[in-house]
């Protein structure tokens, strides 16, 4: 409680943190809070702080009613500011964005209806579209009429009771939020929309120029007249391959990424022994990294305990990461697969690489669906599925990943998952 002559402030009827008071303190007039002006509040959250229902402007030259509105207000939950004038309910709205207005028509500086029209042709819509209850003791049948035109949503004549005010004030709240989740809602549409024409349009994009490709050179493997030697016609097959591989290896990623977002596929679990998976997969890329002077290095430290995983999707991210370390590496470097116990429930899968490393301005985008990073994207082939594919499929098995990276410098991307007490440590391995 604070003792007496303690300032609060000069803006805001609030609810502190913890238990139990709520201050006045009226708008402009360098109030002080007496013992008169501390009411109880028993509204709480489970943690212990105070719920807000809304955050209300009380804009009321009339301190008696401004404080009795302020008053009831918080004992229904909200958040409550009061503003005395019209100038200093401008500066509150703009400032504090609450979530409805109370406005009296008759106010010093800016009346109602003044403030009303600026209100609602601002141009940031979060204050444009703030619900207005006007107050007012013009009962006459024009002055509503001049509010509702210029934008109120509602019109209550004085006297009026306090329960009148409270219903309103919860459903333009209620109104107010769910148009918010709305749109919100309708901006993920869109948003999803626009990143579902990227990738057709991507998708469109690597298929025709695979398919130029693959025309390209089988053409001229056919052409009668011509004779190759078969060192030349050995690269024009191979180049037709890996084209073909590309190809393949995209639309599996598309299907197992459809299945994989719709639900439409759960990852069946089976105890695996980590170390031996990783290594098949190593030796999958080894000669492949021998050929472009990367060494692969494996180290196991402590006994790792088998784990309940699927086994397909395991080798899926391992090898995604695995590839994309051996790919981004300079020459005569070596990638480095590490794996380890964390405590007694956390097995750890790092894969460390030494290539160009990740800008911290894109660190928050690896796992994003397109994904390539702007050092990379002109140097090396790839969808931008290749990550967003290994974080889905590693949480689809209860895992977490994330990556420790700076520009310049490499990357490490270190996947963990929770041991499963159920499988005994005479399994270990």
């Amino acid at each position: 409680m604070p003792s007496k002559g303690d300032e609060i402030g000069s803006t805001r009827i609030s609810r502190k943190n913890t238990v139990g008071t709520a201050y006045e303190c009226v708008a402009g007039s360098g109030f002080t809070p007496n013992r008169d002006s501390l009411f109880a509040i028993t509204h709480e959250m489970d943690d212990g702080g105070v719920v807000s229902e809304g955050r209300i402007l009380v804009v009321e030259n009339d301190r008696d009613l401004a404080h009795m509105l302020g008053y009831n207000l918080i004992k229904s939950g909200y958040t409550t500011m009061t503003a005395l004038d019209g100038l200093t309910a401008c500066r509150m709205i703009e400032e504090e964005q609450p979530d409805l207005i109370l406005l009296d028509l008759m106010l010093p500086g800016l009346n109602g209806w003044e403030i009303c029209r600026i209100v609602r042709s601002h141009k940031r819509e979060e204050i444009s579209e703030s619900p207005i209850i006007m107050l007012t003791a013009l009962g006459a049948p024009e002055n509503k009429l001049k509010g509702l035109e210029l934008g109120a949503d509602d019109y209550i004549p004085k006297p009026f009771t306090i329960k009148e005010v409270l219903l309103k004030v919860a459903r333009l709240v209620r109104k107010k939020r769910t148009h918010q989740q709305l749109n919100i809602r309708v901006r993920e549409l869109e948003s999803r929309g626009n990143q579902q024409a990227d990738f057709q349009n991507m998708l469109f994009h690597e298929l025709r120029n695979q398919l130029m490709v693959i025309r390209g050179f089988s053409s001229r493997m056919a052409e009668k007249d011509r004779v190759f030697s078969l060192a030349k016609y050995q690269s024009y097959a191979g180049i037709v391959k890996r084209s073909s591989d590309y190809l393949g290896c995209l639309a599996e990623d598309m299907l197992l990424l459809s299945r994989l977002e719709t639900g439409n596929y759960a990852l069946p679990l089976e105890e695996v022994c980590l170390e031996e998976v990783v290594q098949a997969v190593i030796l999958l890329f080894s000669h492949h990294a021998k050929e472009m002077g990367i060494t692969i290095r494996f180290e196991r430290t402590g006994q790792i305990p088998r784990m309940r995983l699927n086994l397909v999707g395991l080798k899926a991210c391992l090898s995604s990461l695995i590839e994309n370390a051996v790919k981004y590496s300079p020459e005569n470097k070596h990638v480095s697969v590490n794996l380890l116990c964390q405590g007694e429930r956390i097995v750890v899968l790092e894969v460390i690489d030494d290539g160009p490393g990740i800008p911290d301005k894109e660190k928050g985008q690896v796992f994003n669906r397109f994904y390539r990073g702007e050092n990379v994207r002109d140097k090396t082939k790839g969808t931008g599925l290749g990550l967003y594919i290994t974080k889905t499929l590693v949480e689809a098995m209860g895992g977490s990943i994330r990556v420790e990276s700076r520009s310049g410098a490499g990357s490490c991307f270190r996947i963990e998952f929770k041991h499963s007490p159920e499988i005994q440590n005479d399994n270990l391995h």
